[in-house]
């Protein structure tokens, strides 16, 4: 029913009337459970919910859902007071077994906890008929109220704490398993000696994954000059997780370069501890940077002598020009002056 015994802690400062603070804890016994039962079936459990801290508090106790959009991106729903149950609200198919020690306000349950108190919160659900195969996930908060000695004009400034415990119910019924890498994301130019990357993992199955992806960087040998493991992570049905990072392999590094990415996982009722495999690969090119500033400093010094001898040569082209002009002008400056000496009639009626 539970995966181990995980307590989680939470501390918070929250503020008191006086100039003294007093330190209020929550902790929950159990983080997670695993149920796998059919549509119409019933499931149970319980959490101990503990006060280590030196203050009395109350916790709230409610059901939420974990929702994952059409991106496949993942928020967490509280559902509404009265809202209808379904097969689409997983969180109605959950009930808190009232005991002699709970109270409620606003139809939501809660428990008062002196300090160093801990106590039994049972649960039951019901999957409803009609609800499809996979993974489902339902969310148990717990949720410590603000200090009752707390005046209205502060209320605004106290933090109330809030743990859950994970319930994940798999429907029993045909299963779809379908990761898919997408995007991979290489830059295909880089200069210098680091290369980013980023890739999805999308799980279009109706079973959550656990996952491990692998990048690496080939050298045009196939020699694996650098890698980066990411630590395991569960991938959610329908959802997609997303990640990002830079390899830094050192030395220098010159020409085409292999970006591998690696994602393995286990496939359900396999006979063997041989995960599943998806593969990835990207080219990039790889300048250094010293490289590329001297290609740049060659580059502007050539450019800066182009313009030089370009402006040189303009330059002389004019001075060839008005040199012509020049000898044109004093050439009809001079048949001016015979035409002059031949006939000076002639030439005063020209002009």
């Amino acid at each position: 029913m539970g995966r181990g015994l995980a307590l989680l802690v939470a501390a918070l400062v929250l503020l008191a009337p006086a100039a003294a603070s007093a330190e209020r804890t929550l902790a929950l016994s159990t983080g997670s459970f695993e149920f796998q039962v059919a549509a119409g079936q019933k499931g149970e459990g319980s959490v101990i919910v503990m006060n280590p801290s030196k203050e009395p508090i109350e916790v709230f106790i409610y059901a939420g859902n974990q929702v994952v959009d059409e991106e496949g991106r993942i928020s967490f729903e509280i559902p509404k007071p009265g809202e209808m149950g379904g097969i689409d609200n997983p969180a109605s198919w959950l009930q808190v077994k009232m005991s002699s020690e709970m109270k409620s306000r606003g139809n939501v349950p809660y428990i008062e906890l002196a300090p160093n108190e801990r106590k039994q919160v049972e649960f039951t659900f019901e999957v409803p008929e009609g609800v499809p195969p996979g993974d489902h996930q339902i969310l148990l908060f717990f949720e410590m109220a603000p200090p009752k000695n707390v005046s209205a004009d502060k209320a605004h400034a106290v933090v109330a704490g809030r743990l859950a415990s994970r319930i994940h119910i798999r429907v029993k019924g045909e299963i779809v398993e379908r990761l898919l890498i997408k995007p991979f994301v290489v830059r295909s130019f880089i200069i210098g000696d680091r290369v980013p990357y980023s890739y999805a993992v999308r799980n279009e199955g109706n079973i959550d994954k656990i996952v491990r992806a692998t990048v690496t960087l080939q050298a045009p040998s196939g020699r694996e000059l650098v890698s980066q493991q990411a630590t395991e992570t569960t991938v959610y049905a329908g959802a997609i997780s997303e990640n990002a990072g830079v390899l830094r392999p050192g030395g220098t590094m010159l020409g085409k370069y292999t970006v591998r990415l690696d994602v393995e996982y286990p496939r359900e009722g396999a006979q063997t501890d041989i995960p599943e495999r998806l593969t990835e690969q990207r080219t990039v090119w790889v300048v250094p940077l010293w490289l590329a500033i001297a290609v740049v400093v060659v580059a502007g010094g050539f450019a800066i002598w182009a313009s030089w001898r370009a402006s040189v040569k303009a330059a002389m082209r004019k001075i060839e020009r008005e040199r012509r002009e020049a000898r044109r002008e004093q050439a009809r400056r001079a048949q001016r002056e015979l035409v002059e000496l031949d006939d000076p009639d002639q030439s005063h009626a020209t002009e």
